[in-house]
């Protein structure tokens, strides 16, 4: 089945989809773990527990084409390598979209199993697994949709030759803090059709960066410096604005939506807006500040000590950078 633009959200708990992969993984003789390059911290949750299957297990990092712009396969192969500590082997970059590269990812799994054995594909929501399925076996069949958690059953089915059987389970959903905070057209702006969308700003103390009005950013201090050079990424539909910490108040009451989007204003509600949680932070040049599925703030110059606001169980992660700077993009 197929979905053009039906929003709707699917109701299996995690419990239940825990209890289909176990009693799949038993047949299965590896575990392919599909990861969503543009929310790595999400969507990487489940490599513990897959770990824990005792069974090969191999990373699939999807979606690479949303930062072609910044970064090669390559380079996201071994940043991904240095973050889970993983044989870079192992992982595997691709773009579920692209025909060739899928072409290339089912001679490489059925040049390395043997005819008749099985695989799992597991993963978070909305990661890819039944777009990956669709190119694997060459067949529409699977359910693919834009909208996290429309895969509602175990899918199967083989390749063109017929060797490897490639066995689907729906999207753990546990890790995603958003996904039963938000309305359908929220969700789907997280989620970039073409690509990322980046933003660089200088900030001086006082300053603001809203990433909509999923959480935002204070500069409260940078040193004798006096201002820090930061570079925004975010999925395509979530507006990113810079201003002073007294004009960004009147932007919160009453609530701005053509500025500050998403959420929508029911969502905003939900989410408890605009009376987030403040996560006192610092960062330095060469690292990120992810907020997990929404997006992430690189510095790129300075020091940076400040307060970011979220949603109540929305937690920021400081990581490495994944994409290099402007200057060292140019001399690449």
């Amino acid at each position: 089945m197929r979905h053009y633009g039906v929003l709707k959200k699917a109701s299996i708990k995690d419990k239940v989809i825990k209890e289909d992969i176990l009693s799949q993984v038993k047949r299965c003789s590896a575990v392919f773990l599909v990861v969503d390059i543009g929310q790595f911290e999400i969507s990487c949750e489940a490599l513990n527990w897959a770990v824990e299957m005792d069974k090969p297990v191999f990373v699939l990092v999807n979606k690479c084409d949303v930062l072609k712009k910044w970064v090669t396969p390559d380079q996201i192969s071994r940043w991904v390598s240095d973050r889970l500590k993983l044989d870079p082997k192992r992982i595997i970059p691709i773009s579920a979209k692209d025909r060739r590269a899928m072409a290339d990812l089912r001679h490489r799994i059925e040049d390395t199993f043997s005819p008749g054995e099985a695989i799992l594909l597991l993963g978070t929501t909305n990661v890819g697994k039944s777009t990956l399925l669709s190119g694997l076996i060459c067949s529409d069949t699977p359910t693919v949709s834009r909208l996290p958690g429309t895969t509602l059953g175990v899918v199967e089915g083989k390749g063109k030759s017929g060797r490897v059987l490639y066995v689907d389970a729906p999207g753990l959903k546990e890790s995603n803090p958003w996904l039963s905070r938000m309305c359908p057209e929220c969700l789907v702006a997280l989620i970039p059709q073409k690509g990322f969308s980046n933003f660089v700003f200088t900030l001086k103390t006082g300053q603001v960066i809203a990433l909509g009005g999923l959480g935002w950013l204070r500069l409260d201090s940078c040193g004798d410096r006096g201002w820090v050079k930061v570079e925004v990424f975010v999925p395509e539909g979530v507006t990113v604005h810079a201003t002073n910490s007294d004009k960004f108040k009147s932007l919160c009451d009453p609530f701005r939506e053509d500025i500050m989007s998403p959420p929508c204003p029911s969502c905003w509600s939900s989410l408890d807006g605009p009376s987030y949680t403040s996560h006192p932070v610092s960062i330095h040049v060469n690292q990120d500040l992810v907020i997990p599925g929404c997006g992430w703030i690189a510095l790129r110059s300075g020091n940076f000590s400040g307060t970011l606001s979220l949603p109540e169980g929305v937690d920021p992660v400081v990581r490495p950078s994944l994409i290099p700077s402007e200057a060292v993009r140019k001399k690449a």
